[in-house]
């Protein structure tokens, strides 16, 4: 379970602060956040922002579909994760701030809106959908990624990842539902 995807939220922040990426398939937010003072920096147009946006959006769903976890990084390799020019690292996802800093984010709004997105899934949640569960485990998914999205959503990311709305995964019905179209 990955309940709070920190790159993944963050770059929703980004797309909301900012009103970037309009024409790509992304559900509302919720709760929608309270972007503060954050204003897209001059230092780029906003088309160059919005292909920036794009590509670390892509970038970040893509690190879901490295399959090489298992291997334990070195103190060398960690350090080497930082550079962006080394392409995907399996051992962290991509970061907006890696490469663009903090640069036009109100950090502090953020944060909060952050805060309001701590999961309050059912504690028996697991066992209630445990039909749905046990075929979604047989057929490779072993991380459920929680994001902010309002309704029902459900898609599995890679043949390891099912990305599901708060609300689907709060409901038992929804979310036995997504684990069951995951499968098909």
């Amino acid at each position: 379970m990955n309940d709070l995807p920190h790159h993944l939220t963050l770059l929703l922040f980004v797309r909301e602060a900012w009103s970037l990426a309009g024409d790509m398939d992304i559900p509302p937010l919720q709760p929608a956040p309270d972007c503060g003072r954050s204003q897209m920096p001059h230092s780029a147009d906003t088309s160059t922002w919005d292909k920036r946006w794009k590509t670390t959006w892509n970038q970040a769903l893509s690190w879901y579909e490295i399959e090489e976890r298992e291997h334990h990084p070195t103190p060398a390799e960690m350090r080497d994760s930082q550079d962006p020019s080394q392409g995907l690292n399996p051992f962290i996802p991509p970061f907006w701030t890696q490469q663009y800093e903090w640069e036009g984010l109100d950090r502090d709004a953020y944060q909060a809106w952050e805060q309001r997105l701590m999961p309050n899934f059912p504690q028996d949640a697991e066992r209630r959908s445990l039909q749905a569960l046990i075929p979604a485990w047989k057929s490779g998914i072993d991380t459920i990624i929680v994001l902010p999205y309002r309704g029902y959503f459900a898609h599995r990311l890679s043949h390891q990842h099912l990305v599901v709305s708060a609300d689907t995964r709060n409901n038992e019905a929804d979310y036995s539902r997504a684990l069951r179209e995951s499968t098909l």
